[in-house]
């Protein structure tokens, strides 16, 4: 995943890569033999977290709660202090999610169905699994480190999804979720990626994976390597310029991506197909302001503003537009590694998933109209209670819910939807 420059102090970027709550304690001593040293090749990672979400009063069945925890588990190797091979890290990486409740496919009677939103439900779906192979990839330097070429198995959202968002508890975009045919991350595939960076912060990417749903729907827990089940492949390019605190005393990060899926798409309507669907990716983060001693470095407090708009260039698919924007207010109350943000979202829904969710619900003799987009506004933080564990409160407002997860259902009224994030650095505490 692309890093973020926004989030202020060290210990805070700790946590860029993951989500939720840390439930175990370790002592270092037992992990004597695993810790990294200047001379060893291996630099593992442990990160435990956990999300818990509370339906309020929206969708098909208000006061729903769910839990999903999540444990990234793996290790990098620098090759060439292996095997000599400069430039070159292999990167290894299990998922496991423990501790489940009221999460996974079909998502009529799970979560997503209870809170019907495709923006309040989205952000527990990818747990259907006990554990799945993440990561499994190559990665050579080359060129005084200005490119970058990645080879194995990840997941394309590691690579093209530009992390904007301080708190991840519904840093979503449903159009990428749901139209570009790519794993739910951060369950992996076969790929490739390369990047070239310029000096002055400008970059240029491109990269394929295998579009495989079937691969994660059938439970193979990442180990089944054939692509039989594949459908097609997403292919991916684009162009970006970023700069961090130390580069930049005004941070920033903007991203432009477009994507096109080769796999067999349906029309909801009639269940005929055709191959091909595609779309284009903007996210970008800006700081405006900074305050603090120091004109480099990450500052004491800042003001920052972030966005994103994706657009589906096809009609068969359920979402045609997501716009976001918000701000982002980084040191609040004396503490620079904290943020506190607001965001506002708007989600445009296709014409052909309008009209298959109201057949939907004729179907069960409801004739109701709905809405053509849906929204929402947000209200998050971050808090970095230790070096090593962060809190994650969210709570957001959803207007005329989609009922996208749930169809059949009667259109639901506004609501909001409350969520926690806690994330514990296990590895960094003990370490590794």
């Amino acid at each position: 995943m692309n890093a973020i420059p926004f989030v202020a102090g060290t210990s805070a970027r700790r946590f860029c890569v993951t989500v939720g709550l840390a439930l175990s304690s370790m002592t270092g001593a037992a992990w004597a033999d695993a810790m990294a040293t200047d001379d060893n090749p291996f630099k593992a990672h442990l990160i435990v977290s956990d999300l818990m979400l509370e339906n309020l009063n929206t969708g098909p069945r208000p006061h729903t709660f769910a839990n999903e925890a999540v444990i990234f588990a793996g290790a990098d190797v620098d090759m060439s202090k292996l095997l000599g091979l400069t430039g070159g890290t292999f990167q290894f990486e299990y998922t496991f999610f423990p501790w489940m409740r009221n999460e996974g496919q079909p998502t009529g009677n799970a979560w997503q169905g209870a809170t019907g939103s495709a923006l309040g439900g989205a952000p527990m779906h990818n747990d259907i699994d006990s554990g799945y192979l993440s990561k499994f990839e190559y990665r050579q330097m080359l060129l005084d480190d200005h490119l970058e070429v990645d080879v194995g198995r990840s997941n394309a959202k590691q690579h093209f999804y530009m992390m904007n968002c301080a708190n991840w508890v519904t840093c979503n975009d449903p159009i990428i979720e749901n139209t570009m045919g790519i794993l739910p991350y951060p369950y992996g595939s076969w790929g490739g990626y390369t990047r070239y960076s310029f000096d002055n912060g400008h970059y240029v990417h491109a990269g394929a994976f295998e579009s495989n749903p079937a691969d994660y729907l059938k439970h193979t827990k990442g180990w089944n390597w054939n692509a039989d089940d594949a459908n097609g492949i997403t292919w991916l390019g684009g162009v970006g310029t970023q700069k961090s605190f130390e580069q930049d005393p005004l941070a920033y990060h903007y991203e432009l991506n477009g994507y096109y899926n080769t796999a067999e798409q349906t029309v909801v309507l009639d269940g005929s197909t055709r191959r091909g669907s595609s779309g284009l990716i903007l996210r970008f983060m800006q700081t405006l302001s900074r305050e603090g001693a120091h004109a480099t470095g990450a500052p004491d407090k800042a003001w920052q503003v972030f966005g994103a708009w994706t657009w589906s260039a096809d009609d068969l698919q359920p979402f045609r537009h997501f716009v976001e924007a918000g701000i982002t207010r980084v040191g609040p109350f004396g503490r620079p590694q904290d943020s506190v943000s607001v965001k506002a979202s708007y989600l445009r829904l296709g014409d052909k998933q309008v009209q298959y969710q109201h057949d939907q619900r004729l179907a069960t003799g409801l004739d109701q109209g709905m809405a053509k987009a849906e929204s929402r506004v947000e209200l998050n933080m971050v808090w970095q209670a230790t070096p090593y564990l962060a809190f994650q409160p969210s709570v957001q407002y959803v207007f005329n819910p989609s009922n996208f997860y749930n169809p059949q259902a009667e259109v639901s009224s506004n609501g909001a939807v409350v969520g926690l994030q806690v994330v514990y650095d296990l590895g960094a505490q003990i370490g590794l």
